[in-house]
């Protein structure tokens, strides 16, 4: 008795590590379709639990008859049962024809709001996580998580209300032997319940290793051109391998835990029916029930018998399925960026002033700004990138940004583009201040062209394109003049319509760059910033980008990161960046 207290303790634990609450919002996702989604399983779990019934009833029927030797009144009941059958046959497909249909959408609505999710998060998650973070996410917490509703929760759910509507009619039949059979399934149930707390935490380490998996392949395929010119590509592949290794090793465990509960729910159905078989030809030489009785019992006992071991398969695999959930939560309970940032001023009230907008000359006002990316990014272990910083921009002027490495150039644009907020000071754009605008409409302003250009795996038409929605193949081919790329273009093999490789690899570093300015002169901006966008690029190309700017200053402001001499020599003004 201590021994079975001890157990149901443990069970009552188990349960307890369930977190409902996680649960419960997990479902709340599907909005106004959860009652229609519930209502499908319950609906299919009455029809496939009535067809069962029905039958049981007509094996009762029929052996009572065969057993009395009178056949005179069971046609009735025979045909009763039958159209009971068929039509709880037609309920059941309903209902999981609807259930399939809600589930799938389910899956759809959480896909899509961890997509969305990553739109919205600011980019110091970006720049302090690696991307498998995001797409193991995505992909295997997903896909796992969205199990409990295309399969786990439906399964629970019907094990549960199945075993419930069996009890009626088996108590009906013969109560005792029912008793006797639901203290063998409970004792079932408790070895099942030892397995819980063991399948979510494998879930949650499953997760966490394909997370890191998925960083070491992509940093291979990333880093292809290295791996085949320096010895790095043994390194990365056994570290890739160690990686696999353990997430193998865990799912090697998780499938040794799912087969134990198997063949522990094997071995219990085999016990439970040789007692049943027992204890039922027993009952029936002492009279306790008919023979009739026994029959449409042992006919319910198997299903009941099977669908109360499934509550303790399937609240097993749901603790794993909620693990993965509470890792999506993890992501979509992260920061967002908000939709303006609140800039703190520096004592003397900066920002209050209507000389932090500067004059109808000034383009861009930076006044006393402080950076450290404690504030913003949690980088450099708090390392002040920039303290105190000023400077003025004219507009049409072509200011050239300098200083040595890590001095905190970048992260000036970075502070214009609004992807931190300054920890003190006040910048100004246009005549407005930051903190009166928002991101949306500080972006509007600015059009960027990064160190690297990203181009994606399109059309260059396409690549331009994406700098503003809805521009025509007119603006793209001018952006492209302007950019100084539209002979290059003209002598591939397919013009504007060539697609490139991943990440524009098909092209040279000089092509990607005047694609991207092109991208950023089609958005027709007043600001353009561009970071260190000559500075991987050869003689002949960078004379090109540099007549490209050229063109540019008549009609906008532009901000150039840089530290070629060449382009240096040919801004108006040189601001110097340093702590």
């Amino acid at each position: 008795m201590r021994s079975y207290w001890r157990e149901g303790e443990y069970m009552r634990k188990c349960m307890q590590k369930v977190d409902l609450k996680t649960f419960w919002r997990f479902m709340r996702l599907m909005d106004d379709r959860l009652p229609i989604y519930l209502g499908a399983i319950l609906i299919s779990t009455i029809g496939d639990t009535g067809r069962r019934l029905a039958n049981s009833y007509l094996i009762k029927n029929i052996v009572t008859a065969a057993q009395n030797q009178n056949a005179d009144n069971v046609l009735l009941p025979v045909l009763g049962n039958f159209v009971v059958f068929v039509l709880c046959l037609l309920l059941w497909r309903f209902g999981i024809i609807r259930y399939n249909i809600e589930g799938r959408t389910g899956v759809g609505k959480v896909e899509k709001l961890v997509f969305s999710k990553a739109m919205r998060l600011p980019m110091s998650y970006y720049e302090n996580n690696h991307s498998s973070d995001f797409m193991s996410r995505l992909i295997f917490d997903t896909q796992k998580a969205s199990d409990i509703y295309t399969s786990r929760l439906r399964r629970l759910i019907a094990a549960v209300l199945s075993t419930l509507m069996y009890l009626i009619p088996m108590f009906y039949f013969s109560w005792e032997l029912t008793f006797c059979m639901v203290g063998i399934s409970l004792l079932a149930f408790v070895g099942n319940s030892f397995f819980a707390k063991p399948m979510k935490q494998a879930g949650s380490h499953l997760s966490d290793k394909n997370k890191i998996m998925i960083e070491k392949l992509t940093s291979i395929l990333s880093g292809m051109e290295l791996i085949k010119i320096f010895p790095v590509g043994t390194k990365l592949t056994e570290e890739y391998d160690d990686a696999n290794r353990e997430f193998f090793h865990i799912q090697k465990r998780t499938n040794r835990l799912s087969a134990g509960l198997e063949s522990l729910n094997q071995m219990l159905d085999l016990i439970g029916a040789l007692a049943f078989l027992g204890i039922g030809i027993w009952f029936v030489s002492l009279g306790r029930v008919s023979l009739g009785a026994l029959t449409a019992l042992y006919s319910l006992y198997g299903t009941f018998r099977y669908a109360f071991l499934e509550i303790g398969q399937y609240l097993p695999q749901m603790m794993n399925c909620i693990a993965n959930a509470e890792k999506i939560f993890e992501l979509i309970d992260m920061a967002e960026e908000p939709e303006r940032w609140e800039m703190e001023a520096e004592a003397g009230g900066d920002c209050n002033s209507n000389a932090a907008e500067g004059d109808e000359k000034t383009m861009l006002s930076i006044r006393n700004v402080s950076f450290s990316y404690d504030n913003g990014g949690n980088r450099d272990n708090g390392r002040k990138v920039l303290e105190q910083f000023s400077m003025e921009v004219r507009r049409g002027s072509y200011v050239a940004v300098v200083g040595e490495s890590g001095c905190g150039k970048s992260t000036l644009a970075k502070l214009l583009l609004g992807f931190y907020p300054v920890e003190k000071g006040c910048m100004s754009i246009c005549g407005k201040k930051y903190h009166d605008l928002t991101l949306k409409e500080i972006r509007e302003q600015i059009a960027y062209v990064p160190q690297e250009p990203y181009l994606y795996e399109v059309s260059i038409a396409e690549n331009i394109a994406y700098g503003r929605c809805g521009a025509s193949h007119e603006e793209v081919i001018a952006a492209a003049k302007a950019a100084n790329a539209h002979e290059f273009i003209m002598n591939l093999p397919k013009g504007y319509d060539t697609v490139l490789g991943e990440r524009g690899n098909t092209l040279s570093g000089g092509e990607r760059q005047r694609i991207a300015i092109a991208r950023a002169i089609i958005r027709n901006t007043p600001v353009m910033i561009l970071d260190e966008a000559t500075s991987a690029l050869d003689n002949e190309s960078e004379s090109l980008v540099q007549d490209a700017i050229k063109r540019l200053r008549q009609d906008r402001t532009i901000l150039m990161i840089a530290h070629r001499p060449g382009t240096i020599a040919a801004a108006d003004e040189v601001v110097r960046v340093g702590v």
